[in-house]
């Protein structure tokens, strides 16, 4: 019996639409993903046309999101229900300032027992859509959602509140109703495949209808989509990824073109993402979700920047590209509130527990974690030898793109194998170049930091200097400081005595409020100082406050200047 047949036998959720696997070549919860987003996009326009009052828009997006989830999953909707009512009766009753972290572990404790009951009781866990899909994005809800209520608790018991930006911006400063709480849980716009929508985000949305017309956004991502799709259905079979576990791939083949192939199966595996997360976000634009007022653009939610990932210029770049929900929970939840010296790997041990226990997953993100902080240091010590030069800058650019390509597919090809041997024999079949070479550089990179600083700061060898004429000029040093405190008392504006009407002064040219003994200046001045005596010769007297200025400050410093007069 293949894998379609079992599926059919033991998926939970509607067959009606059997018949079309047969047609399409997709197993029966593709054929309803599919149906049931397309059904989410009509719900979304008909939502923005006919729909304006918040309870309405509430009622309507509970009921649309409870017949979605119910069509797809059968009575594996309990587990929404249950992680959803956990996460609602704690952040009722529990009134400590621990309540968000208690709301994270019960979410995260009841979703990875079902990721276990996937992985070593169901046997097509790994290849099926099921509940701990939606359980995953309802996790990332209620706990965003329990963090933010504790920041605006936490920001009106102290005036000196420091919080993060993102904390501050998306505390939740009234509790949500009932019925606010469970159409947030049950969202049919972001039910199937997200993205994340924080629930400040969510009652803005519910209570604002003032927004531009989405059709132009939504008009782009459904095309981008449908692309995505074909390069799944027609390129990626070309490429499998289980020819990664062949024999014959890691024996018989050489190292370039295994390198070569991993990098092209894992590209053409991400268009599937691309196209549910793209379309997915087509579905919040469509019923005027993820308008960013900032920006005045339709991404205040979304999944992916697919442009973005493939042309990032270092792993940071691609990262923050991917999955962007999740790094957003990630950051808010995690990275923002733990110890600076742990966030990065906190964060990445969070990313591997919510995503489940397959060993594929530890693999990529520890990897991950490696590569990451390798890839700040070379940019923060290699990067500045280049960004002076337009060509060798472009040189870096193109070389860094092609390395985090390579990067990329090395460090993510286990995340998609899942199982543990077959990723680690094609690490070894790739002999963990880029482990070996990110090793290489934490411990090259501080050194050549530290020389590079070195000779960037350390002065050129001067001539050796006597020191007979060292104490000549300490001599000179000396005198200049005396005589830099005559120049300031004799600059020092003196006002006469009988003082004439402003009017009068400026029939003799002179100053509305300074003036004093020009010649003593211009004598004592000259007498030290043979570059302001050129400059005084050549221009008439002056009694100006910043001439003044710069004449004494001149004297005190020793130093040549160009003077102007102001």
């Amino acid at each position: 019996m293949g894998n379609a047949e079992k599926m059919l036998l033991n998926y939970s959720g509607s067959t009606a639409l059997s018949f079309l696997c047969d047609l399409t070549s997709l197993s029966i919860d593709q054929v309803n993903f599919i149906t049931c987003q397309v059904v989410a996009l009509c719900f979304s326009l008909s939502m923005k046309r006919w729909i304006k009052d918040p309870h309405t828009k509430l009622i309507y997006t509970l009921i649309c999101g409870l017949g979605i989830c119910l069509f797809c999953f059968g009575n594996q909707i309990f587990h929404i229900i249950s992680s959803a009512g956990l996460g609602y009766t704690l952040i009722k009753t529990n009134k400590s300032s621990n309540m968000p972290w208690i709301v994270l572990g019960a979410n995260m404790f009841y979703l990875s027992s079902l990721h276990l009951q996937r992985q070593f009781f169901d046997e097509l866990g790994s290849y099926s859509l099921d509940i701990t899909g939606p359980l995953m994005v309802l996790t990332q809800k209620v706990t965003s959602l329990a963090f933010s209520l504790q920041d605006a608790i936490d920001q009106k018991k102290s005036d000196d509140y420091k919080g993060t930006e993102m904390q501050k911006k998306y505390a939740v400063l009234e509790a949500p109703s009932f019925l606010e709480y469970w159409s947030f849980v049950f969202q049919f716009q972001s039910m199937l495949a997200g993205p994340l929508v924080l629930f400040k985000d969510f009652r803005e949305f519910i209570h604002t209808d003032e927004f531009p017309s989405p059709l132009h956004a939504v008009v782009k991502k459904m095309g981008v989509s449908v692309f995505f799709a074909v390069v799944f259905i027609k390129v990626t079979p070309v490429y499998s990824i289980d020819k990664l576990k062949e024999f014959e791939f890691l024996w018989d083949t050489t190292f370039l073109y295994r390198m070569f192939y991993v990098t092209i199966a894992t590209m053409m595996e991400r268009a599937k993402y691309y196209h549910a997360w793209i379309l997915a976000d087509a579905v919040c634009n469509a019923s005027g979700l993820g308008y960013d007022k900032q920006s005045q653009t339709w991404d205040l939610v979304t999944n992916v920047d697919a442009l973005g990932f493939e042309l990032g210029l270092n792993l940071k770049e691609s990262l923050d590209s991917w999955n962007k929900g999740t790094m957003k929970w990630l950051r808010h939840v995690v990275y923002e509130r733990v110890n600076p010296s742990i966030r990065t790997v906190a964060t990445y041990a969070m990313s591997a527990i919510w995503h489940g226990f397959y060993p594929g997953y530890y693999i990529t993100f520890l990897s991950g974690s490696v590569f990451t902080s390798v890839a700040r240091q070379v940019r923060k010590t290699i990067r500045p030898l280049f960004v002076n030069d337009r060509g060798l800058k472009l040189v870096y650019d193109f070389f860094t793109w092609l390395t985090t390509r390579f990067v990329v597919a090395y460090v993510t090809f286990s995340f998609i194998i899942l199982d543990f041997t077959p990723s680690i024999v094609l690490y070894l079949r790739l002999f963990c170049c880029f482990h070996v070479a990110a090793f290489g550089a934490m411990f090259a990179l501080p050194k050549l930091s530290k020389h590079l600083k070195n000779r960037g700061t350390q002065p050129q060898p001067a001539a050796r200097v006597p020191e007979a004429q060292k104490q000549a000029q300490k001599d000179t040093t000396e005198r200049v400081k005396d005589n830099a405190q005559d120049v300031a008392e004799v600059t020092k504006p003196i006002k006469k005595e009988n003082e004439q009407p402003p009017a009068a002064r400026k029939n003799k040219g002179e100053d509305d409020s300074y003036y004093g003994p020009k010649a003593a200046t211009k004598e004592l001045i000259s007498h030290e100082f043979p570059e302001i005596k050129s400059y005084l010769s050549n221009s008439k007297p002056t009694n100006d406050v910043w001439t003044t200025w710069t004449m004494n400050n001149a004297a005190m410093n020793g130093t040549p200047v160009q003077l102007k007069t102001g």
